[in-house]
């Protein structure tokens, strides 16, 4: 996330301007989805931003994915798709030792596999 630079009240007032003619739906779209995408897509910390509600926030997100919009994924940016998960180190839980990518693999079809 960027830092935030306070934004004088002219700034905004220029920003405004150039907002004028356009539907507040479509602004309010524009500024929920940059949003997002600032914070990664982490939903509490957008909703905080913009001053809403988390519920709020994901039932415009459900309304702009049904319209087809990119909505950016929450990603975690302490860990890569490469790293393991570490949750569990228990030399018998299977699950602590398979890579994250793994659990975002898609299911393969028989025919795919020559049976």
């Amino acid at each position: 996330m960027r830092t935030r630079v306070p934004i004088s009240s002219s700034s905004r007032r220029r920003l405004a301007r150039w907002l004028v003619g356009s539907p507040m739906r479509v602004v309010e779209r524009d500024l929920i989805l940059e949003t997002l995408a600032d914070t990664h897509g982490n939903r509490t910390l957008a909703a905080r931003l913009l001053g809403v509600s988390v519920r709020s926030l994901r039932n415009k997100i459900s309304e702009y994915s049904g319209e087809g919009f990119h909505i950016p994924r929450h990603e975690n940016r302490e860990k890569s798709a490469g790293t393991m998960i570490t949750t569990n180190t228990h030399p018998k839980d299977k699950i602590a030792a398979t890579p994250v990518e793994l659990a975002s693999m898609c299911r393969v079809a028989a025919s795919d596999c020559g049976s």
